[in-house]
């Protein structure tokens, strides 16, 4: 009896694991760095981000685009606020450009760049956008609208790491307590 319960929670695992690839590769997390070259304020500087989608909309080739309503599931920016200096994180939710953005850009399956907007104050305003306009180059640029100070920045993209599925996790949990406490 132990063998047949033990060899049916073996074959759950194999077929939980085989659906594995399905659940767990439709999200991606790519993780990216803006570093501030030009400018009049925070020269030198770095800064991070990471946006998470779902590639299941993606054919991965050519130009494609993934916004807020269509799978991009979060973009985060750790960024500066107001006073240029407290760390500060942005999100999705503060694209100041309106319904369906922000948007990421896919290249050949690739995330390339980012089309994303935000107010740090009244005043100072970071984007993201393709610069010069069908050059398939994203540059990051900050302006100060009463000092009317700039920045630009260059953009770099991680490689996607795929994120795990929370139910996938809590299927092999208990799949593996049930095979243990039939085991007893």
């Amino acid at each position: 009896m132990e063998i047949k319960v033990l060899s049916g929670a073996i074959a759950a695992l194999g077929v939980l694991a085989g659906s594995a690839g399905s659940a767990y590769a439709a999200k991606f997390a790519t993780a990216f760095s803006v570093d501030i070259t030009e400018g009049d304020f925070l020269v030198g500087e770095t800064f991070s981000g990471q946006v998470t989608y779902d590639d299941s909309q993606l054919n991965g080739m050519g130009t494609e685009l993934v916004d807020i309503n269509t799978g991009l599931d979060s973009l985060v920016f750790n960024f500066v606020g107001p006073d240029l200096t407290t760390p500060t994180t942005y999100t999705e939710a503060d694209d100041a450009t309106g319904n369906g953005f922000p948007i990421a850009i896919f290249e050949d399956g690739m995330l390339a760049g980012l089309n994303y907007s935000a107010e740090v104050s009244s005043d100072i305003a970071f984007q993201f956008l393709e610069e010069p306009f069908g050059s398939g180059e994203y540059v990051f640029f900050t302006d100060d609208f009463s000092t009317f100070a700039f920045n630009t920045g260059t953009v770099s993209f991680a490689d996607p790491k795929p994120v795990p599925e929370p139910g996938l996790a809590l299927g092999l949990v208990s799949v593996c307590g049930l095979a243990a406490r039939r085991k007893r």
